[in-house]
């Protein structure tokens, strides 16, 4: 079956029902489950978009979470979606649950989280 074989794993099947995995069209939100991530964790942007970042931290924007990849290579295709040359965040998971950011497992390859505060973020060099 499609959603079985989707190597994106947005759809699952629950009964006879399928529904997506993140919610990204939807106005309620979905609830996901607390989990504990790999220490870093990693999120593609736009240049343009980091001096915000760097002064708010990140926010879902148009999506109901913060998507977070838990490998660079992941991450950075993510980021050529909205830049051409996309700056790599690393995320210090470690020290932003110590402080109370909640972290979801959306799919084996991505994570979620309601928002990341600057602090905890890290542009990472050139790739």
């Amino acid at each position: 079956m499609m959603i079985e074989k989707s190597e994106k794993k947005r759809h699952e099947i629950e009964g006879d029902a399928i529904r997506a995995l993140y919610g990204h069209s939807i106005p309620m939100k979905i609830v996901k489950e607390e989990a504990i991530p790999p220490k870093i964790l990693y999120h593609g942007t736009a240049h343009d978009f980091l001096p915000e970042i760097e002064k708010q931290g990140l926010y879902p924007m148009s999506r109901q979470y913060v998507h977070l990849s838990e490998d660079i290579e992941t991450a950075n295709l993510v980021g050529t979606r909205k830049d051409k040359q996309p700056i790599i965040l690393s995320v210090n998971t470690e020290n932003a649950r110590a402080k109370g950011t909640t972290f979801y497992l959306g799919n084996e390859k991505v994570w979620l989280a309601d928002s990341i505060p600057a602090e905890f973020l890290e542009v990472l060099e050139e790739q």
